[in-house]
């Protein structure tokens, strides 16, 4: 008897652990057995439902009321015929233009050959020594006919040692325009000229003989002296 006590004393705990977990699972598959019953009886009540129900099973009514406002067809129109396509009118031909005939660049178009120094010295070829230029020298064949590069009123013609035959021009905002190397002038103090008048033709200026033949061209305004070139 004390061998019994002794092997309940030290194993009670798990003889208590083990009979709980017995009366856990016991209980569980009670509880389970329930719930198994109640799906059961749930699944056979909504059959019987569904069985003694009619509405699902009415057949569809069928309709022998014919359409009263349905509107008759009417006849397809036929095809309206495309009219016929009419030929553009060939263009016209394109009108040529009369060929123009190319005008010759003036005198004063080109660029200098020597041109305007201010107060820097360059060197004379004809005169041999170091001077400025107070002029712009374009080029112009002998002979050829020499027209104002700018209108005005002619104020001076004269003719000097160095420079040949002179004549000068006053333009409306007072610059003096005077050319220089003319062979002879064909106007005279007081007239009005044009950029389209003559003066006179190229000829020599004999303090620039050497290299090729051209006008000086000197332009000043109250004493100062202006570079052609800015002005044309």
């Amino acid at each position: 008897m004390n061998h019994i006590k002794q092997f309940f004393k030290e194993k009670g705990l798990y003889l208590f652990c083990l009979a709980m977990v017995f009366a856990a699972t016991a209980a569980g598959i009670l509880a389970l057995r329930t719930i198994v019953n109640n799906v059961a009886d749930l699944t056979r009540i909504r059959k019987e439902a569904l069985q003694n129900d009619t509405t699902w099973t009415q057949p569809d009514a069928a309709i022998d009321k014919p359409a009263q406002d349905v509107p008759k067809p009417t006849q397809t129109p036929a095809a309206t015929e495309k009219p016929a396509a009419t030929a553009a009118p060939a263009p016209a031909a394109a009108q040529t233009a009369p060929p123009q005939q190319a005008t010759k660049p003036g005198i004063w178009d080109a660029k200098p050959l020597t041109g305007y120094s201010g107060d820097e010295l360059i060197y004379s070829a004809t005169l041999g020594d170091w001077r400025t230029h107070n002029g712009a020298d374009y080029a112009a064949p002998a002979g050829e006919s020499v027209h104002p590069a700018k209108a005005g009123r002619v104020v001076a013609v004269s003719e000097d040692a160095l420079w040949g035959n002179m004549v000068e021009i006053m333009d409306a905002d007072g610059v003096i325009w005077r050319y220089c190397g003319l062979r002879a002038a064909t106007v005279k103090i007081g007239d009005d000229v044009t950029t389209a008048d003559t003066l006179g033709t190229s000829g020599s200026i004999p303090a620039e003989a050497s290299g090729e033949s051209h006008l000086h061209l000197e332009c000043s305004r109250n004493g100062a002296y202006l570079d052609p070139e800015s002005l044309l």
